[in-house]
């Protein structure tokens, strides 16, 4: 690919993993504040309650962050093809 292609592909992939790093901060969040809950509950519905919703917190976690590793992944290759084309292109 040319360099600008490449350099685009960067620019793009960069913004998408600045939207996940936001989304996986506040599902961290979201995951410690119900484990934080769960441990002050005192009956069991409540603690039933702040359980499921850290299940559901941590599971969701837990894709963010293979969409995270994928999304690392495109940005190595990525970043690659852009140093190679960059060579290619100024014979550095």
């Amino acid at each position: 690919m040319h360099l600008t292609d490449e350099a685009g592909h960067l620019y793009l992939l960069s913004k998408d993993l600045v939207a996940l790093n936001k989304k996986l901060r506040k599902m961290t969040f979201k995951a410690e504040k119900h484990f934080y809950n769960l441990s002050r509950a005192k009956t069991l519905k409540e603690k039933h309650h702040y359980q499921s919703k850290h299940m559901r917190a941590t599971i969701e976690l837990t894709h963010l962050m293979n969409k995270h590793h994928q999304l690392l992944e495109k940005l190595r290759h990525h970043h690659s093809s852009f140093d190679l084309a960059l060579k290619r292109e100024h014979r550095i």
